[in-house]
């Protein structure tokens, strides 16, 4: 049965039912997307995902919007990462600690409040916000004080 279908017919079978499926897949969830396409409403952006773009004029008008942003992530050096390293590596004990001296909330966040203040150059790094979410996990394993991203984020305004 199979010997009477050629490579040809298979490969002509298989880009038609890609082409159904990825025509539904469009349908389905992209609707919108494409009829703002159709109509004109929207340009199609094929290359903005390559990183040669040089669309200056785009990168210009998001930092206008957005000037109080952390810096882009190209810019962090190994000296910075290893920096982030030893900051986890200490909050970790710091909260680990304050755990096990069951530390009253306030004496907890003044704790944190002096272990970031000694990293002044993380705290406009692009990876702050990790580090924000890997305290508020770390004290929700715990269980000492429960702080969440924007509290810790708080900590880090306050820490000059």
């Amino acid at each position: 049965m199979f010997t009477n279908i050629s490579w040809i017919d298979y490969f002509v079978a298989v880009v038609l039912l890609l082409a159904i499926y990825y025509l539904f897949i469009g349908v389905r969830y992209y609707s919108t997307n494409l009829k703002d396409l159709f109509s004109g409403k929207r340009k199609p952006d094929f290359w903005a995902a390559l990183p040669n773009d040089t669309g200056g004029e785009d990168i210009l008008s998001t930092e206008e919007n957005y000037p109080n942003e952390s810096p882009a992530f190209e810019t962090t050096t190994d000296e910075d990462f290893a920096e982030v390293e030893h900051l986890i590596e200490r909050l970790k004990g710091v909260i680990a600690d304050a755990s096990d001296k069951k530390l009253i909330p306030q004496e907890f966040r003044q704790y944190l409040h002096l272990v970031l203040r000694e990293y002044p150059n993380i705290k406009n790094s692009p990876l702050r916000s990790s580090i924000n979410e890997l305290v508020a996990s770390e004290c929700e394993k715990y269980g000492a004080v429960t702080l969440s991203e924007d509290e810790v984020d708080l900590l880090w305004k306050d820490a000059m």
